[in-house]
């Protein structure tokens, strides 16, 4: 049995910098803007689907100069300068250290560094700060799963969908989640539905895993070749050539 090979997937920054736009801003430019162009799965890829977020009163009085050194960070990310964005984010922290998407960025950069407490510490901070507020449930699956934590990580999924997300990347982490508890059909069916309904190329990946579970290789291969051929030189594109070579034996091209 060839074993689900787990890789961190920040694949997406959501729609941090346009969800932290007070009532009446024009939206800044995100790393995620590119929702034309659905097979951007990597870091600072746009969220499908994302659903509009109840805004609380917690990101309503966020003071200007936290939101736009905010705003400088989510560019920074995108413009592949952790160092400028974390520096950015700290001190929109320091002017306000309830502020939902800034602590929500926090744990997401500290979760891309695998420093998974101070990640936890952010996110769950973020959570408490605006309940409501979906992005951070997300990326705190995401940190459960790399972490083996399925029961933590399908807890937060749950959270998400209670608080109004509609991404493809909730259903990515509830597959993750089945998939290492070894429930394989489960994950297949959420797969399935997903990939009929939203776009997202790592969908792909987790249906390949689910099927191995399920010794369906010709198949597996199928979706994996259908990653690679959206995201060639993709952040899951090396573990899916080393699967499809260890296929080689199982299934005929």
């Amino acid at each position: 049995m060839l074993r689900y090979i787990v890789f961190l997937s920040f694949y997406f920054l959501f729609s941090l910098a346009s969800l932290a736009q007070a009532p009446g801003d024009q939206p800044s430019r995100s790393p995620e803007n590119s929702a034309d162009q659905p097979s951007r799965d990597s870091v600072g890829g746009p969220a499908q689907g994302t659903a509009e977020t109840r805004v609380s009163v917690a990101r309503l009085r966020v003071p200007p100069k936290a939101r736009h050194l905010y705003e400088k960070a989510v560019d920074a990310w995108g413009r592949k300068e952790p160092a400028e964005a974390q520096r950015d984010v700290d001190q929109a922290l320091k002017i306000d250290p309830t502020y939902p998407e800034a602590l929500t960025l926090y744990g997401f950069i500290q979760a891309s560094l695998q420093r998974w407490s101070s990640a936890e510490d952010g996110l769950e901070a973020a959570i408490k700060s605006d309940p409501n507020y979906w992005p951070p449930y997300v990326i705190l699956a995401s940190v459960y799963n790399t972490q083996g934590r399925y029961d933590e990580a399908q807890d937060a999924t749950r959270h998400a969908l209670s608080a109004g997300a509609n991404t493809w990347s909730v259903q990515y982490e509830i597959a993750r989640a089945l998939i290492g508890k070894g429930e394989y059909k489960d994950a297949l069916t959420i797969t399935d539905e997903a990939l009929h309904l939203k776009h997202g190329s790592l969908l792909h990946v987790a249906k390949a895993h689910a099927l191995l579970g399920l010794r369906r290789y010709p198949e597996a291969a199928t979706e994996l070749r259908a990653y690679l051929q959206y995201q060639p030189s993709g952040e899951g594109s090396q573990d899916a050539h080393h699967i499809l070579e260890r296929l080689q034996g199982l299934v005929s091209r």
